[in-house]
């Protein structure tokens, strides 16, 4: 959101610390990852932000659900319309439940939803198999996540040698396992491991072939980038590259590729706005101390590994500042180097790309609450 006045507006109607997220975004966002990657079926990645108001416009937009527990697929089963029926029909076709390793309970809910999901390992067919037997699955794999922001890689994914035992062991117990999956790491500006993970999948869909298992999806995960910066590489780069991979290795019109954008779609649709309740000199340094922090809609400074910034409503000579958060820990920092000007206690600042893995992974710790959320534009 760049309109300065309307965020001051906001911001004054119903106080700080406030997430603006603007739905408006999400829709462009959204069209510009179908225009892009025009074989490619997107899965809203609900751990991004679930918040249900952001599931219901991505869901009037056509777009399917990456979730990863019982608790984010009733996010989206209470979003939609409908009877039962119609819903259970809409999960089995547009939900992909992409957690590899799943609890229990969540499994024995979902038996009655013939859902898809991942796995990656022999004792998760095993546990799938007890409890959730109706299920569509899809062998999650290993690929390179090197220069990702944050690696997947050491947590999920099968190993390309074990893959095939793993789909046999799948055929055993009774399931014809669907697809491949893979993720190359959140954020991630290394498009190399784009084109190994293709290769690598193409490699796995001609040996299951060689054993009588056709597989039919592929699942290209998420870590799509976001300009947080002018250093990550453009999403149009990236976009030539999947289309390049896609065509050469999965043409045949009978495979579907998904993918999973959860950052992608709506880290660029908030902005968060905080005021100023300390200033302090340190080595010559101002610091700001605000009324959030990366306990709260900053989070992901410390989860996500990302660097947000800072700007004023107020004009004046431009100096190294730092960004401070409320909580007594001194790890409660999110920017040492912002340029601002001089400002005062009760003055505001704002950031903008705070919609993704920032009010999801927010706490109270401190008791300092996370900043209230202002949807516009739905």
């Amino acid at each position: 959101m760049s309109d300065k006045s309307k965020i001051l507006e906001l911001a004054q109607k119903y106080k700080t610390p406030l997430l603006i997220v603007d739905h408006e975004i999400i829709r462009e966002n959204f069209k510009k990852f179908c225009k892009l990657l025009p074989r490619v079926k997107p899965y809203y990645a609900i751990k991004a932000n679930p918040e249900a108001q952001i599931v219901n416009t991505l869901y009037k937009m056509g777009s399917g659900f990456d979730v990863a527990s019982w608790e984010e697929f009733m996010i989206v089963y209470d979003v939609l319309k409908g009877n039962q029926e119609k819903k259970k029909l809409f999960m089995n076709e547009n939900v992909i439940y992409a957690n590899p390793v799943k609890r229990i309970d969540s499994l024995k809910k979902l038996n009655n939803y013939y859902l898809q999901m991942t796995f990656d390992n022999f004792i998760e067919i095993e546990k799938i198999a007890k409890y959730c037997k109706n299920s569509r699955l899809i062998l999650r794999i290993d690929v390179p996540n090197t220069g990702s922001v944050v690696e997947l890689s050491t947590k999920f994914g099968a190993p390309q040698n074990i893959c095939i035992d793993l789909i046999k062991y799948a055929n055993k117990l009774g399931f014809n396992v669907e697809g491949l999956s893979f993720h190359v790491g959140s954020q991630c500006s290394n498009f190399n491991n784009y084109i190994d993970a293709f290769e690598i999948a193409s490699q796995i869909f001609e040996q299951s072939e060689q054993i009588g298992n056709n597989l039919t999806i592929l699942d290209i995960g998420g870590g799509f980038p976001v300009p947080y910066d002018t250093q990550i590489p453009s999403f149009d780069e990236l976009a030539k590259i999947l289309n390049s991979s896609i065509k050469e290795l999965f043409n045949s019109p009978e495979i579907n590729i998904i993918a999973e954008p959860g950052r992608f779609l709506v880290a660029t649709s908030a902005t968060t706005v905080v005021e100023i309740n300390g200033k302090a000199t340190r080595n010559d340094k101002t610091y700001y101390y605000i009324n959030d922090g990366i306990y709260n809609t900053f989070s992901g400074v410390l989860f996500d590994h990302i660097q947000y910034h800072f700007k004023a409503f107020k004009e004046g000579e431009l100096k190294e500042s730092a960004v401070v958060g409320p909580t007594c820990d001194a790890l409660d920092k999110i920017s040492l180097d912002e340029m601002l000007p001089d400002l005062d206690i009760e003055d505001l600042l704002y950031s903008e790309n705070t919609g993704a893995y920032t009010n999801a992974s927010a706490t109270h710790f401190n008791g300092f609450p996370p900043a209230k959320i202002v949807h516009i534009n739905t």
